[in-house]
């Protein structure tokens, strides 16, 4: 069998080498009919070369049965996902207090002689937050009390004596107004005293204290910076082009990048106007406080859906492939070949896109190797394990 294989060869190479001998002999310039007897003669020595080559791999073949198997690509497959898909709109937001901070604040002037809370306090509406010392009221009311008392002994003796038809009745009537006068001062200052404490107009936690003991304070004056973190939201500013896209009412998701949690919340209000320097309105979202572990003007990502499609066909990004015209495709197995079928993409979404064209939900997508491979290729099925 090698000696066949050997005489073989050797006739092929003195076949071709003659062919070269004669072609470097001839005139390159030849009529019509030379050049149509020598492209006759090269067609049929190509023909016997053909016909030599396929005699050497029939040998090749028998000598080697397995150089003849054709090569198989390994590969791993999935059907093509048709499921539900949903598109989402991601904007930036803060947390912050459903309600605006408030400020506990006192009524009147003076020296601030006690503070009852420290930061990060929970304190309910009501509690005794700081007392002002309002020691000047107190001596006034003092002395308000000496002259009450005075003005009533006038008056007394001016009312026996108006009893007794004696005196005038300016005179009863001027002590009178005297002591009246006197005690609606009294209870003006004892009222005033009453301010001396200073009350909490909210529950919440003590955010920030803006006065300390020992400092003075005017009327209306912040004490303390009341925050209630109990009831909180999310405040989105949304582009104007997904103004019909976020409804009250509705349900959406707010990631908490820094916490790596996400929870759901209810859209509680749309703004009614667009921020003509940036395009874009508020939304807000109501959420829970999770026991305290959110904070106002903590970044959040609020999704809102601007898409759904029921039953789309689905691929994952990595599958979609481009070939040199831009055309998109992706590869599936069809009797054990491989094959190149162009698809028509729509929305994506978490590396996931919708093909809306080219697919039609029943195909076998190659995962593992979709790229090392070529169309018309044998491929050999791996488990995914």
């Amino acid at each position: 069998m090698k000696t066949t294989l050997i005489v073989i060869f050797s006739g092929l190479l003195l076949i071709t080498g003659c062919g070269r001998s004669d072609e470097a002999s001839k005139d390159s310039s030849t009529s019509l009919k030379d050049v149509q007897k020598a492209l006759y003669d090269k067609r049929k020595e190509l023909k016997n070369i053909k016909a030599e080559i396929s005699k050497l791999e029939d040998i090749i073949s028998k000598l080697n049965p397995e150089s003849k198997k054709e090569k198989e690509t390994p590969v791993t497959v999935s059907k093509v996902q048709v499921k539900n898909f949903s598109h989402f709109v991601e904007v930036q937001g803060n947390v912050m207090p459903m309600q605006d901070p408030v400020f506990a604040s006192s009524e009147t002037g003076g020296r601030i002689i006690e503070l009852n809370v420290i930061e990060g306090q929970f304190i309910n509406k009501g509690d005794l937050v700081a007392q002002v010392n309002l020691e000047s009221i107190n001596k006034s009311i003092a002395q308000i009390e000496e002259s009450l008392k005075l003005a009533k002994d006038i008056f007394e003796r001016q009312e026996n004596l108006w009893n007794q038809k004696i005196g005038s009745e300016i005179q009863y009537l001027q002590a009178k107004s005297q002591v009246e006068s006197l005690i609606k001062n009294k209870e003006s200052l004892e009222f005033e005293l009453t301010k001396a404490n200073v009350y909490a107009p909210a529950s919440g936690y003590v955010d920030m204290i803006m006065a300390k003991s020992g400092e003075m304070c005017g009327p209306g004056t912040p004490i303390v910076q009341i925050v209630n973190t109990n009831k909180l939201k999310v405040v989105a500013s949304v582009p104007e082009i997904y103004l019909g896209k976020a409804k009250k009412g509705e349900k959406v998701l707010i990631n908490f990048p820094a916490l790596d949690q996400e929870q759901y919340g209810r859209i509680i209000m749309i703004g009614r106007s667009i921020h003509p320097a940036n395009r874009t309105f508020e939304v807000e979202a109501s959420i829970k406080s999770k026991n305290g572990l959110l904070k106002p003007n903590l970044l959040a990502t609020m999704l809102i859906q601007d898409l759904f499609i029921k039953a789309a066909i689905v691929v994952p990004d990595e599958l979609i492939l481009q070939d040199v015209s831009g055309a998109n495709f992706v590869m599936i197995i069809e009797e054990d070949r491989a094959v190149k079928r162009v698809v028509k993409m729509g929305k994506g979404y978490q590396n996931e896109t919708v093909i809306v064209g080219g697919l039609t939900g029943e195909e076998v997508l190659v995962i593992k190797g979709s790229r090392q491979i070529s169309e018309g290729d044998l491929l050999k099925v791996l488990s995914d394990n």
